[in-house]
């Protein structure tokens, strides 16, 4: 970048200088990940503005007021982790996700929204950890509300709203979680930002891209979780040694495995519309890790007989 800059009213002069320096760690975060600031010969400026804020390509506004986002604890990476303002990071997330990398229409949005959100949460885990990562990630999943798909058709004006930020976050969390290889899913990840660098993209891009650096069809993984508003549900019971588990509120093709803990050892379930049955030992624990994938479960006792 040739120039970083920051525009602050004078008299926010002494508390601004303890928060836009933070930029430059953004930034660098976001090089390292996700490719070069593309941008460079334009310079990055910080300005502070009275509303929130917005991602202007190479000039991003701030409005948070000095006091994570207004007082009301939204920005967790801040107030809970004390690492990061967190609508500093979210719009200069946007100069990589939004203003290089951008949505060819808004039924896509989720590439903006869900990429700077979920960015966030890397951020965290490779300042914190991936336990402080997972704490972040439940907090946001509680504001998943399902009521459309976070994908919808073009030329409409379509967006789903919040979960555009947070299903389209746990979305990715998941299907890191589905590919299982972590060394393989940020070389994806890295690799769709490098690749189309100012660039218009859309959902079926980031499909096609993330099966041909895999070499895993996950077509039922994406009509679900991108085409779909509904959350899987795994309805299972335990009786007399044995597990039962199907997957139900799915489309047809449905059939994401999911790790589970049986008496503090990990397994991996492969889940379908059928019925199946796992042989385990009596009064085993069971933990199905729901902070890892996006689901729901029900115990159901009807699936013994």
């Amino acid at each position: 970048i040739e120039t970083l800059n920051h525009y602050v009213l004078d008299y926010h002069k002494e508390v601004a200088s303890t928060v836009f320096p933070q930029a430059r760690k953004v930034i660098r975060f976001f090089e390292k990940n996700f490719g070069d600031y593309q941008f460079w010969d334009d310079g990055y400026k910080l300005v502070e503005v009275s509303y929130l804020g917005m991602e202007h390509q190479s000039a991003v506004t701030y409005g948070n007021v000095w006091n994570n986002w207004g007082g009301d604890h939204r920005s967790w990476t801040k107030d809970y982790y004390g690492i990061i303002d967190g609508l500093l990071f979210h719009e200069t997330a946007h100069e990589w996700w939004g203003n290089s990398i951008t949505a060819k229409d808004p039924a896509h949005v989720w590439i903006h929204e869900g990429m700077a959100v979920y960015s966030e949460a890397m951020f965290i885990e490779q300042e914190l950890g991936y336990n402080v990562m997972l704490d972040f990630m439940l907090r946001k999943r509680r504001g998943i509300q399902n009521k459309v798909p976070i994908v919808g058709p073009e030329n409409q004006n379509y967006w789903a709203f919040g979960d555009s930020y947070n299903k389209g976050a746990w979305t990715l969390h998941t299907l890191r979680h589905v590919i299982d290889d972590d060394k393989l899913w940020w070389e994806t990840i890295r690799t769709f930002a490098t690749e189309n660098a100012k660039s218009n993209v859309n959902t079926e891009d980031f499909i096609a891209h993330v099966e041909k650096k895999t070499k895993i069809n996950l077509d039922y993984f994406f009509v679900q979780y991108f085409y779909d508003n509904r959350v899987p549900t795994l309805e299972y019971y335990q009786d007399n040694g044995k597990l039962y588990y199907k997957w139900t509120n799915m489309v047809n093709s449905f059939s994401m495995p999911i790790d589970i803990e049986i008496n503090g050892s990990e397994k991996r379930l492969y889940p379908t519309k059928e019925l199946q049955v796992e042989a385990i030992n009596d009064y085993s624990v069971i933990h199905f890790k729901d902070w890892e994938f996006l689901f729901d479960k029900k115990k159901n006792s009807d699936l013994v007989n």
